[in-house]
């Protein structure tokens, strides 16, 4: 493949060879070191190709042999500038391709990222936002050691990552310890309390509710399993009382609490939606565009809009590439539109059940992916004139609590165990 590229650059010729001696004509451009190859013969006539370089050494030994040459054919770079030499627009193009596709061959284009389950793409995605390293990055910019001692530091999830690029991909391969993966939220240790544990900081309940079992890590407890606590009281004091050897408490040494606090609480829940929905039904049309994006830009070609007034439209993307690892940041994209029309439901009594029911069983899931158990959950639905209305208590226990200093109470962090869905 190589020499074939050499013999292509250097340029070449094929060329037809009668005469007296053809034998003689062989045996001299051996001698003199002269390349010839792919020889054939068609009746008296000798076939082959030669170096442009070759030929010009061919003359006296044509004299000495007694033969004759003629050029047939003309391959290779010097032939194609020399056929081509007035068209300027042509090789300025030329020139143009081969700067962009080395501009852009110094940037990270494809992110590919392996053995993830507990922490997602887009999540991972953003970090590398953060740490300069996404799509669109110069090549000297990523440093693949520091970003993996970054990722294992960030999440702590992932015990063990590679990062390494070849040509404009960047992949990143992870390993996740499912058992932390699985820890419920709230057990973990705030990174910006790790330094500050000088000042005491202390555990605050989050909700009401009633203590099903404590484990205290660091700090002293305050209360006990089984005791009723309200939101704001303290669970767990970051202040260690010291005494002296007759009892008598003499000083308190300052820590940032921690421990697995599970506490059974009751959130209240409603949901409401109205009775006439929107509804789309589908024709089964559906049409055709063709285009290229690059970057977040896209160009339809040709640009027509679809004969439909409502659609939906779904992009089916593939990213350029000049080999396995070299990626351009342009796709070819096939767009295609489906028709639908809107139409206005009312809810029949079925169907709102089984709407608040859809409902419900999102909530539950935002939930339980919090780290939250389900316990018990009473609900009951209602209707009124317009709207249908979903109401309950749902009970749970849950792993969650507040950090603040030694004798603050919780601040509010919006999360007050009460869901009030509306839909129109």
């Amino acid at each position: 493949m190589l020499l074939r590229l050499m013999k292509y650059f250097r340029g070449y010729v094929e060329v037809a060879l009668w005469g007296y001696a053809p034998e003689r004509f062989f045996n001299l451009c051996s001698n003199h070191d002269i390349l010839i190859w792919d020889l054939r013969q068609d009746g008296d006539v000798y076939y082959f190709y030669i170096s442009v370089d070759g030929f010009r050494c061919l003359k006296p030994l044509l004299r000495k042999s007694g033969t004759h040459i003629k050029i047939s054919k003309k391959s290779g770079v010097p032939f194609f500038f020399f056929r081509y030499r007035r068209r300027k627009i042509l090789f300025l193009s030329i020139f143009v391709c081969m700067a962009l596709l080395f501009a852009l061959s110094r940037f990270i284009w494809k992110i590919n990222i392996n053995g993830n389950d507990s922490v997602t793409d887009d999540s991972l995605l953003q970090f590398l936002e953060e740490k300069n390293s996404a799509y669109g990055t110069h090549i000297s910019d990523i440093d693949c050691t520091k970003l993996e001692e970054e990722i294992r530091s960030c999440f702590k999830s992932i015990i063990w990552t590679s990062v390494k690029r070849e040509g404009t991909t960047l992949t990143i391969d992870v390993q996740e310890n499912l058992v932390v993966s699985s820890q419920p939220l709230g057990t973990q240790l705030p990174e910006e309390l790790k330094e500050q544990e000088q000042q005491g900081y202390d555990l605050l309940a989050l909700h009401d509710g009633t203590i099903e079992s404590i484990y205290v890590r660091k700090g002293t407890p305050l209360v006990a399993q089984g005791d009723a606590v309200k939101k704001g009281d303290v669970l767990v004091s970051g202040a260690l009382p010291i005494y002296d050897d007759s009892g008598t408490l003499t000083d308190y040494q300052y820590c940032t609490a921690d421990a697995d606090i599970q506490l059974k609480t009751t959130y209240t829940y409603q949901d409401r939606f109205a009775k006439k929905h929107k509804e789309r039904v589908y024709s089964g049309q559906t049409e055709h565009r063709y285009g290229v994006s690059f970057g977040d830009s896209y160009f339809q070609i040709p640009w027509k809009k679809p004969g439909f007034t409502q659609y939906t439209l779904l992009d089916t993307r593939t990213q350029i590439r000049l080999c396995d690892s070299f990626y351009l940041p342009v796709s070819l994209v096939r767009r295609t539109y489906e028709e639908y029309e809107e139409t206005q439901k009312i809810y029949t009594q079925k169907e709102a059940k089984a709407q608040a029911a859809a409902n419900l069983t999102e909530f539950l899931e935002n939930l339980a992916q919090k780290g939250v158990l389900i316990l018990e959950k009473r609900v009951m639905i209602s209707t009124d004139k317009n709207k249908y209305t979903v109401s309950g208590t749902i009970t749970v226990l849950e792993n969650t609590f507040q950090y603040a200093a030694n004798g603050q109470r919780a601040t509010d962090t919006g999360d007050e165990g009460n869901v009030e869905n509306e839909s129109e």
